[in-house]
């Protein structure tokens, strides 16, 4: 058995990737960590566009429309994997007291462009997460699980004057449909189990609901709807990946849904499986995290007195 597939980290991945690109911008609730080995591409994130070099690294929230736009002419070669950052919060306090997630949560969307030795070091890490990744040997996923977070520090550590500037707020937040739209994504988030229409999040964001919506659609590619039925699918997933006890007729109603036929078909329409399909595909493989030998650190209070 595949201990990778026991506890699905990584909701999609590949590793130097050099098959034809077809043109295709999306969005997902998943994060991204995308990296250019060689090639001719442009990246574009929302109204920017990268011309990438070869060791260019993108961290992406996954919620701005995204997507490559490589020369076909020429080999594209790049290695990319979106993650649950819900399933990285669950190793967090067994990997020491900074957020892993940070850059994500905070910069949003990043360009970063590493030389010499440091990208070296993360093409080292993607071939170590390449190789422990199928393993079937729990002391090599360990392993795999240790390279893939000592990514996520090395990649904190280049954003780290980035994040600092923003904290202080020396940096613009970004343009305000941005601004806006994030606002939405946000409130979806937080409050996903509630029932929320639009005429709901109008009142809380003070938008008029057709100017929200279009704005949403031309930002994302998706409808406000849309993204909060797909939000609240994965955080089924996300329940059923976690706790092995988890029923279909529990998670229905804990993300949100009011009925559980709507929440089947929605589930079979974005998974292609149902829910009960998915729960015992997913389910006797489970690794708990009890059961991996990480090592523990104890994790203090910031100066705030808010939890890193």
């Amino acid at each position: 058995m595949n201990l990778s597939r026991r506890y699905p980290l990584f909701n999609e991945y590949y590793y130097k990737h050099r098959s034809p690109f077809v043109k295709s911008f999306h969005t997902h609730t998943q994060y991204e960590i995308y990296f250019f080995h060689q090639g001719q591409c442009e990246y574009m994130i929302g109204d920017e566009i990268f011309e990438l070099e070869s060791g260019d690294v993108i961290i992406m929230n996954g919620m701005t429309l995204h997507g490559p736009i490589a020369d076909q002419a020429n080999e594209y070669v790049r290695s990319m994997f979106s993650f649950y950052p819900e399933i990285v919060r669950v190793f967090h306090k067994t990997l020491g007291p900074l957020n892993p997630l940070r850059p994500f949560e905070l910069l949003k969307n990043r360009r970063i462009r590493l030389r010499g030795e440091r990208k070296a070091e993360f093409e080292a890490l993607l071939e170590r997460i390449h190789k422990y990744y199928y393993s079937d040997n729990t002391a090599l996923f360990n392993r795999f699980l240790l390279a893939f977070f000592d990514m996520l520090w090395l990649i904190y550590g280049e954003c780290e004057a980035a994040m600092e500037q923003k904290a202080q707020g020396g940096a613009p937040d970004g343009a305000d449909k941005e601004r806006n739209v994030q606002t939405i994504v946000s409130l979806i988030e937080q409050r996903y189990r509630e029932t929320i229409t639009l005429e709901w999040l109008e009142q809380r964001v003070f938008m008029n609901k057709h100017y929200m919506s279009r704005l949403f659609r031309e930002w994302t590619g998706t409808t406000i709807m849309d993204y909060l039925y797909k939000y609240r699918i994965n955080q089924a997933k996300i329940m059923f990946i976690l706790n092995r006890d988890c029923a279909v007729t529990d998670a229905y109603r804990e993300v949100g849904f009011q009925n559980i036929s709507h929440f089947s078909r929605l589930f079979k329409k974005y998974v292609g499986l149902s829910p009960e399909q998915y729960r015992k595909k997913v389910q006797p493989f489970l690794l708990e995290p009890s059961a991996l030998c990480l090592p523990a650190f104890e994790t203090a209070p910031n100066r705030t007195g808010e939890w890193s």
